[in-house]
């Protein structure tokens, strides 16, 4: 089946992103109201945060920023990732034994089952004909699944990424960040979360979540590439901001982005060495006639 740019899943990555950013600042706003007040009762604390509130703040941001995205990082089921050969030949023959007899409800069930997009107008005929498409294209079946990526020979080892994140570059993110927080009394009066060079941070932490479900549960090896670009060009630009404020905060977060450029080239020989087997485009997509990859949490189970 042809190939097209998955435009569900590109909507949903934007609004994980603007969603995440609204329930982050809406957050960081309930902590700075509580520290400058007035609260319920005109109780005040009297002064910004203690620096190592702020800087486990920053942590947890930096660990579990993904907690507050959107999207469903569950292992997608969508196409055919919970349907066995042995599952398809049986509805086949059903299919050709029935001879047009085969209920029309029974009908959308399968086709649901196997990520096919469907509406409620369809009837029997219009669905049987879905399925007998989806048997004919045995390549898209085959890769509608979560397939194996190939990995480059040089890739680390898979415990040296978490070791790096929680040893280096969240500690680095909550530093940098808290020598921002305590700057920001020169400028905004007080210490802010919601200080708008802080709020680049942020950004660029949505940016990465959203990079992590594409790459890693949506194994999306193509369009890992352009976000994960999008990531870096993130934190360089957030470190340029941080340095603007305080140079150490920025020279302390612009050394995070050398562990992103590290992962950014194992993400683009990733692709490079897949492509080779089979081509993959730069962008999210979906074969014509099946659904979006990427659900949000909360959402239904449709075709979109």
């Amino acid at each position: 089946m042809e190939q097209q740019l998955d435009l569900g899943s590109c909507g949903r990555y934007l609004f994980a992103i603007l969603f995440q950013m609204l329930f982050i600042t809406t957050a960081f706003g309930a902590i700075d109201l509580a520290c400058y007040g007035p609260l319920p009762g005109n109780i005040e604390l009297g002064g910004p945060l203690p620096w190592p509130a702020v800087t486990a703040i920053f942590v947890g941001l930096s660990l579990r920023s993904r907690v507050f995205s959107p999207l469903d990082n569950s292992r997608p089921e969508l196409g055919t990732a919970s349907i066995s050969p042995e599952a398809d030949e049986v509805l086949k023959a059903k299919l050709d034994a029935a001879q047009g007899k085969t209920i029309a409800k029974e009908l959308r069930k399968e086709c649901e089952s196997r990520g096919l997009i469907i509406d409620a107008t369809m009837d029997r005929v219009e669905l049987e004909n879905r399925l007998r498409l989806y048997f004919a294209d045995a390549g898209a079946r085959a890769s509608a699944g979560t397939p194996d990526r190939l990995m480059p020979s040089w890739t680390p080892p898979g415990i040296t990424f978490p070791i790096m994140w929680v040893l280096v570059v969240a500690p680095l993110r909550a530093y940098s960040s808290t020598l921002i927080y305590e700057a920001s009394s020169g400028r905004l009066n007080e210490a802010h979360l919601n200080d708008p060079v802080l709020l680049w941070l942020v950004f660029h932490l949505c940016i990465g979540d959203t990079w992590n479900t594409v790459n890693n549960v949506e194994y999306r090896t193509g369009a890992a590439v352009p976000s994960v670009i999008l990531v870096w060009l993130s934190t360089l630009f957030a470190a340029k901001q941080y340095y603007y404020v305080e140079p150490l905060a920025g020279l302390l977060l612009g050394a995070t982005a050398v562990w992103i450029t590290i992962a950014g080239i194992l993400v683009v020989d990733t692709w490079r060495i897949n492509d080779a087997v089979q081509s993959e485009p730069l962008y999210p997509y979906k074969r014509k006639g099946y659904q979006s990859k990427t659900r949000l949490s909360l959402e239904s189970f449709e075709g979109f």
